[in-house]
């Protein structure tokens, strides 16, 4: 595999290192790093950019502003940081680099960046082992505009916006900082009488807010893609990039690959729907056999799941999330949503993660024969559908839970943890609401 030295993250003191559960068949001779506790948290003691193919770190950096920048400057700097001939676009970057042939560097001046300014909505990708960084601060990146004009209409707001799939209040968060999610009304006048909804009437695009609202207080999530790279099949690494929307998921890898894709202080959000039969993941990697790993990064206000590992037909794929979160996923008539979840034969270790609030499914949920290791992370299941469960291994999967809590109430059966014929190992755990329970020949044993 490209790309895989090891080295100290971050120079710890009192580091209590941690053994891997016994039986748990993560492949250390591909991917060998220890974990540690430090200071409470639990840790992989890696360097994340040493993760991926080196040539990217030595390779051309391309330089993208989306405000002052230009589609026909080169991108080049006379050094990282040099924006004084960047291009518009990251996916001009992205053109530009490919054409060399060989890896490279986006460097992308912190600002916003809306609609087709990423992929060319899905049309333009890197074929060569990439970064993309958000550079002095946050890459945000809107399947939609960041700034609406808004014109008074008789008990609604009106603006010019077509195509509009979710519509969300940025000035006014969840407590875990996150847009609050407008209904959607049947029609106008439903509109009018109704409080924070919006409704989509021809060319016009109505919200009800109770007043004016500000040009960036409301997120219109149009029908564009996110963060999606259906072809890319070499290294990828992002840091600093927040997406929100993508009709086919914020953040979606899909090509079959033997790579590694790393993310770092990243953020994958509200993705939308192009039907309401087509929901997707916040978060969505499938048929990669290698090492995806995100340090300190979000899957959140997902369609359907936040974070989403498949290795459909590709076995190999290895999942390492530390400081990770995933809350109120699913949307519509979305059901089986999670906060996080692996299918088929994939290995994960969860290091201090935080899921939950999710409409209707299970917040940490492990299916088929996916093997988990989780360790220092909570999970909150409120569910709608008359069963909250905060964390689930079903069918042949193994989960291992070291210090790690479940919390689950507010229905008519509650579980904190659940072994539906999957087997659990528990060290540490606690059940701060709900119970422990194993159907369908499962189990639940200490470690």
């Amino acid at each position: 595999m490209l790309g895989i030295g090891l080295a100290p993250f971050q120079a710890y003191r009192n580091r209590v290192p941690i053994a891997f559960p016994v039986g748990f068949s993560w492949n250390r001779t591909l991917f060998d790093f220890d974990i540690e506790q430090v200071g409470g948290r639990y840790c992989a003691a890696v360097e994340p950019r040493n993760l991926v193919d080196p040539a990217i770190w030595s390779g051309l950096a391309l330089h993208v502003d989306g405000a002052a920048g230009d589609d026909g400057n080169s991108g080049l700097g006379v050094e990282d940081g040099d924006f004084a001939n960047a291009k518009r676009t990251i996916h001009a970057a992205f053109a530009a680099g490919n054409a060399t042939g060989a890896a490279y560097r986006v460097l992308v001046k912190a600002g916003n960046y809306a609609e087709a300014a990423f992929t060319r909505n899905g049309n333009e990708e890197p074929s060569q082992p990439v970064a993309v960084i958000g550079w002095g601060g946050a890459l945000r990146y809107r399947a939609g505009p960041f700034s609406v004009a808004w014109n008074a209409a008789n008990g609604t707001f009106t603006a010019d916006e077509s195509s509009v799939r979710r519509v969300f209040r940025c000035d006014v968060l969840t407590d875990e900082g996150l847009y609050t999610e407008l209904s959607e009304a049947p029609d106008v006048a439903s509109c009018a009488a109704t409080m924070n909804s919006w409704v989509h009437d021809g060319a016009l695009l109505h919200v009800n807010v109770g007043g004016t609202p500000g040009g960036e207080d409301i997120a219109v999530i149009r029908s564009f893609h996110g963060a999606r790279f259906m072809t890319h099949d070499k290294d990828f690494y992002l840091e600093n990039v927040h997406c929100e929307g993508g009709i086919s998921g914020a953040l979606h890898f899909d090509a079959v690959a033997a790579r590694n894709i790393v993310g770092v202080n990243c953020s994958f959000r509200y993705s939308a729907p192009s039907s309401p039969t087509a929901l997707q993941d916040a978060a969505r990697v499938r048929r990669t056999d290698g090492l995806v790993a995100f340090f300190g990064c979000d899957a959140s206000g997902g369609a359907k799941d936040g974070w989403s590992f498949h290795e459909d037909g590709t076995a190999g794929m290895h999942v390492l999330l530390q400081g990770c979160s995933g809350w109120r996923n699913g949307f519509s008539t979305a059901t089986s949503c999670n906060g996080f979840t692996t299918h088929d034969g994939v290995r994960a270790i969860l290091l201090g993660g935080n899921f939950g609030l999710s409409r209707n499914g299970t917040e940490v949920h492990v299916i088929q024969s996916t093997e988990t290791w989780a360790a220092g992370c909570r999970a909150v299941a409120r569910d709608v559908d008359g069963t909250s469960v905060a964390f689930k291994c079903s069918n042949d999967a193994l989960m291992w839970l070291q210090d790690c809590a479940g919390d689950a109430a507010g229905q008519a059966e509650n579980y904190a943890l659940q072994a539906n014929s999957g087997t659990v190992f528990t060290r540490g755990f606690v059940a701060t609401s709900g119970g422990v329970d194993v159907t369908s020949g499962g189990s639940v044993t200490p470690f």
